[in-house]
């Protein structure tokens, strides 16, 4: 999702950098490949500025400038230098080779168009080295809250909240997710995500981006990762060792090249 502007300061403070499970999971990945890694959809560095601390050998892509920049300025602030680029998984071409590869938060979703999900699979193989690993997660459409679960967040057309978090200059920092459209055929949902920004009640800052996901199932999935060249997939559920069920909300997938 490209944060521009304002989105791209508050994505922090709307809790985008609070630590989550996928941290502890994926630093498991890169305590066992040891070598270089690539955050594909870095943002602001949520992972990425951990995992440099921790001492590990991180660099991080994004399609926001924005949040780059902030990324940047935070890693400065800590005395750490990492490579970052503003480019999109679709068209990586980067000129190192890496031992991991990982893509948080589901930002594998983002990417819609089906012949760009491939080409993304594609180039991700082509950056690794030799026995090197995928980690990457997508959401799950029957887990509560989501588009096809009998209990989906708010009604289509209307926005339901998602999180909402107190600043220490005493603002409120909110933000929303409003459902248009569901294609199950091509399994694609189309949304609006929203940033507010309230003083005393009042919104003072606002803007609207589309959040537009393709979802995907287990064997598709694996379909498409043996296709692009990965092998000893592994499928687990919400960031755990747990292998994946219908109860868990997100699909995460571990393979090999």
């Amino acid at each position: 999702m490209n944060r521009i502007g304002w989105a791209a300061q508050a994505w922090d403070p709307s809790g985008g950098d609070e630590p989550q499970a996928d941290y502890a999971f994926i630093r498991s990945v890169l305590d066992a490949q040891q070598g270089p890694a690539l955050d594909i959809g870095c943002g602001t560095g949520r992972l990425l500025l951990r995992y440099l601390h921790d001492g590990f050998d991180v660099d991080g892509i994004d399609t926001s400038a924005s949040m780059i920049e902030i990324c940047r300025k935070q890693a400065e602030r800590l005395g750490l230098s990492p490579n970052l680029y503003v480019q999109s998984m679709q068209q990586l071409d980067l000129p190192r080779r890496y031992n991991v590869i990982y893509i948080p938060c589901g930002s594998f979703c983002l990417v819609t168009d089906l012949n760009e999900a491939w080409e993304t699979l594609v180039r991700v193989n082509a950056h690794l080295e030799e026995d090197g690993v995928l980690v990457f997660n997508l959401f799950w459409p029957f887990s509560d809250g989501e588009p096809l679960s009998s209990n989906p967040l708010g009604r289509q057309g209307e926005w339901g909240d998602l999180w909402a978090h107190r600043q220490l200059d005493g603002s409120l920092v909110a933000q929303h997710l409003m459902r248009l459209r569901i294609d199950r055929v091509e399994q694609l949902l189309f949304a609006k995500r929203r940033y507010q920004r309230l003083v005393d009640g009042e919104i003072v800052q606002e803007e609207v981006f589309d959040a537009n996901e393709r979802w995907y199932y287990k064997h598709e999935m694996l379909l498409m990762l043996e296709k692009t060249g990965f092998r000893d997939v592994q499928v687990k559920g919400n960031w755990t060792n747990e292998d994946f069920a219908e109860h868990h909300g997100s699909i995460v997938y571990v393979a090999r090249k």
